[in-house]
């Protein structure tokens, strides 16, 4: 089973912008080894199209279907495995930004588990690191740093208070509810408060840390 990402032509500007984004980052690994944190994938070609419902697309991306990562429960692993899989994460968040990019759109949804490698996908905002703040805010509420509220730009710090979050809702299995913008800016500005189930306690520096 594979996922095929591909643009319709009457696309929002901003929408299509981000996969533009996302496929010239791809094809710069066309022709040379690719980091270990990305799937398998194949790009179109500019002589290639493909026709879905009498509709035909010129630009598009494949790739394998991969399980998400954080899909088990914390649970089901004792805590020396909790701390591998996390150095796992953290891993492949290091490559990208050796290659010197944010990925500036962090979920839990974007990490993906491959042949026993963690793997991150969905690179629409992918942005280069100490890039200048963006005039239109494009994260995620529930991800978003504090800084990010009061307009700063994205940093690498940002990404990791991204992570912390997925990670902070993963080893509680609960999720943080907010019902505004407003409501999510009081919460990651003033409000949040790490409290970690005590099987997980060993991680509460790291998640301060991030967060």
């Amino acid at each position: 089973v594979y996922w095929l990402k591909a643009q319709q032509r009457d696309a929002h500007p901003q929408l299509s912008a981000g996969f533009c984004r996302e496929l010239d980052f791809y094809r710069q690994f066309q022709q040379a080894d690719a980091p270990d944190f990305l799937l398998p994938f194949y790009c179109s070609q500019n002589t290639e199209m493909l026709c879905i419902q009498q509709e035909t697309f010129q630009d598009y991306l494949i790739v394998p279907d991969a399980p998400a990562f954080f899909t088990l429960a914390p649970s089901q692993f004792s805590p020396s495995q909790i701390q591998t899989r996390l150095l796992q994460v953290l891993d492949s968040l290091e490559q990208l930004t050796r290659l010197g990019y944010l990925h500036a759109d962090l979920k839990a949804e974007h990490w993906r588990e491959w042949a026993g490698q963690v793997k991150l996908i969905d690179f629409e905002q992918l942005q280069a690191i100490n890039a200048p703040a963006a005039s239109d805010m494009t994260a995620t509420p529930r991800y978003m740093a504090p800084e990010l509220f009061h307009g700063e730009a994205k940093t690498l710090a940002s990404d990791l208070y991204a992570l912390g979050i997925i990670v902070y809702e993963w080893l509680t299995q609960r999720r943080l509810q907010a019902k505004s913008y407003q409501d999510w800016a009081y919460l990651h500005c003033q409000q949040l408060k790490i409290e970690l189930p005590a099987a997980y306690l060993g991680f509460q520096d790291l998640l301060e840390a991030m967060l």
